[in-house]
């Protein structure tokens, strides 16, 4: 295969600097081209079939619900605490706190 993309590579050098034809140049590459076996390859075709392809996701869509809850009631509880209290540092606390209690508790329903 490799002398083969060298010959290529020859026959473009001896296009560039006028030595052949463009003509010439297509015959000759052709000629190398038809030339090369096609390659066996001990490859599985992976591709899926066409039901697999069109078939409805399953199961991740309430986790990925859940998930959706918990950053909206994190931005409520911090909305809520920056509005009573203007400490940044105690809302982004509980509201970091709200959504990993709501986190673990989601993957708890999820794995019963």
């Amino acid at each position: 295969m490799t002398a083969v993309l060298n010959e290529i590579r020859n026959l473009d050098a001896r296009l560039g600097r006028g030595e052949i034809t463009p003509a010439e140049y297509e015959a000759a590459r052709g000629r190398l081209l038809h030339d090369i076996e096609d390659a066996q390859s001990d490859f599985i075709d992976i591709t899926p079939a066409p039901e697999a392809r069109n078939a409805p996701r399953q199961g991740s869509s309430a986790l990925g619900l859940g998930l959706v809850v918990c950053l909206l009631v994190m931005s409520l509880c911090i909305s809520l605490t920056l509005l009573f209290l203007p400490d940044l540092n105690l809302a982004l606390t509980l509201g970091v706190t709200i959504l990993a209690a709501l986190s673990v508790a989601l993957l708890q329903v999820k794995d019963d």
